[in-house]
């Protein structure tokens, strides 16, 4: 990715150029600190979220689509791993406000489009009401708030072993692919430690029907991986990184085409 790319290489002037382009898009990616379990750093979801922006700027490059990726917003709602050392959690009211700041400051630039790229499903219900309240108080624009997961949960069904959850086989395959560091080889992991069925689905290819809260971020859930992180593979990282690139591609394009 150039440096005419990337917000935080790029002069004011070039900024400003920047969002004079036809269906020019802004792209800010967004994780988590937070445990990954004893294999991954805690920094999992915002590296994932950046590379994964990188890759589809290059991408839409290609399609003569002009990207400009801000830096990554490392924190999240991490609350329920709070118990692990290196989590670092943010309240759902300051996401909102540092979320719907930081876009109404784009869109005050010049910007039409925006995408949110999240791959931290926590974070998922604060990105749609501050996406909301941003282009409401601003009185213009439109942003769109993808969560990386939830874009190739086909893929996700048929090509890994396990469902996905978290510091797994699917997270830790795309970890692989993207080169995020991992410390040590995978183990087995216990089971997940709460029960999900028909109406909770781990399955991303079915809507959950139910979501249930409780206390969870005082207790530590053993080694913090899930799921069998001890199957993940480069190979099929790569192949669902591959198909979630082609996705948001062309998610993009139909995106652009929306009058604001």
């Amino acid at each position: 990715m150039t440096q005419q790319h990337r917000w935080e290489l790029m002069t004011w002037e070039a900024v400003g150029e920047a969002s004079s382009k036809t269906n020019s898009l802004v792209i800010l990616p967004i994780g988590s600190i937070e445990q990954h379990g004893p294999h991954l750093p805690v920094g999992t979801d915002f590296l994932i979220a950046d590379k994964v922006a990188e890759h589809l700027t290059t991408e839409l490059r290609k399609r003569n689509i002009y990207a400009v990726k801000l830096p990554p917003i490392p924190f999240g709602l991490s609350v329920m791993w709070r118990a692990y050392p290196g989590t670092i959690t943010l309240s759902y009211e300051t996401l909102i406000k540092l979320i719907c700041e930081v876009l109404t400051s784009v869109i005050t630039s010049g910007f039409h489009n925006v995408l949110i790229l999240n791959a931290h499903s926590g974070n998922s219900d604060a990105l749609r009401v501050a996406a909301r309240e941003a282009v409401e108080q601003v009185g213009k624009g439109k942003v769109a708030v993808v969560t990386v997961w939830e874009f190739v949960g086909d893929v996700i069904k048929s090509v890994f072993e396990t469902p996905f959850f978290h510091a797994d086989e699917v997270e830790t395959s795309v970890a692989l692919a993207l080169g995020v560091p991992v410390a040590k080889k995978p183990d087995r992991s216990p089971p997940v430690f709460r029960r999900y069925d028909r109406w909770h689905s781990l399955d991303l290819t079915e809507r959950p029907k139910a979501y249930v809260f409780r206390s969870e971020s005082r207790a530590m859930h053993g080694p913090g991986a899930f799921g069998q992180p001890d199957k993940a593979s480069r190979s099929k990282g790569e192949f669902l990184l591959t198909e979630l690139i082609s996705r948001l591609a062309d998610f993009v394009a139909d995106f652009l085409k929306d009058e604001v």
